[in-house]
């Protein structure tokens, strides 16, 4: 079990109104600071004009040299005192990268993200792949282009049958292929998942025909269990051609999921 200690970031733009936001965590980590920052910029609007994204970026980008090369996360705490500054140092523990991930996601949620509505709105098909990349992209093996393949990284459109249009949602290579395809049922169009999970199935296929090697298919889906059931036809059919389904909503499928992925990658989870 690891201790990790973290200290959240925080501005005060106009000291004469003395209004301060959360704006990103630090977590001191054996490899280095993992610095999170806010990805827009509504929160901070909402009190200032005059910090910008671009002073954010900055921001984060001295802090991670400091961190780095200079000072301690509880030098820090001292150092940054003012117009910004970090908090006391809390602390977490974590036994896998996915369960540091969590309690990161949980601190960011908590401290930084803005509240937003209460209305919830479906996870398009397209979020479901920006999360998984988002992920690959933390472990540091998402590719930028079809040539990082060989280098044991995830790349996202690898051309299976440009004639058929079929492209591979997510593979990685090492050794054998790993294909990810990705689906969401959490919709009320089921003619529109029927057609889905027919070319998912499809796609599976090709790749275990056109690509040189033995490949291991695998299905990310979201559903909860009523929609399980609407669509277990669905899954039936791709489950014919997938080697292992995972469902987005299931913490312990997803950290399978992940620890294949990272073992393939040759990370350890």
């Amino acid at each position: 079990m690891t201790i990790y200690n973290y200290s959240i970031i925080r501005i005060t733009p106009n000291p004469v109104r003395a209004e301060s936001i959360n704006i990103g965590l630090i977590v001191s980590t054996p490899g280095g600071p993992d610095i999170r920052v806010l990805e827009t910029f509504s929160k901070i609007k909402a009190i200032t004009k005059s910090f910008s994204m671009e002073n954010l970026d900055a921001l984060k980008s001295k802090m991670e040299f400091l961190l780095t090369e200079k000072l301690t996360l509880d030098e820090a705490v001292k150092f940054f005192q003012g117009s910004i500054n970090l908090s006391e140092a809390g602390t977490f523990t974590a036994n896998t990268p996915l369960e540091y991930e969590s309690n990161v996601e949980l601190i960011n949620k908590t401290y930084i993200t803005p509240e937003k509505s209460s209305k919830k709105e479906p996870i398009s098909q397209k979020r479901i792949i920006t999360e998984l990349k988002n992920q690959f992209s933390h472990y540091g093996i998402m590719g930028k282009g079809f040539d990082d393949l060989n280098d044991h990284k995830v790349v996202q459109g690898y051309p299976l049958s440009t004639q058929q249009g079929l492209y591979a949602e997510l593979l990685l290579k090492n050794g054998a292929y790993h294909l990810t395809e990705t689906l969401d049922f959490r919709t009320a169009n089921s003619k529109q998942k029927v057609g889905d999970s027919a070319f998912k199935a499809i796609t599976m296929s090709t790749a275990k025909n056109i690509l040189d090697g033995k490949v291991n298919a695998f299905l990310v889906y979201a559903a909860d269990l009523s929609q399980e059931r609407m669509f277990s036809q669905q899954l039936a059919l791709v489950n014919n051609y997938a080697d292992k389904t995972f469902n987005l909503l299931s913490n312990e499928d997803m950290s399978h999921y992940f620890e294949h992925m990272l073992n393939a990658a040759g990370i350890a989870a």
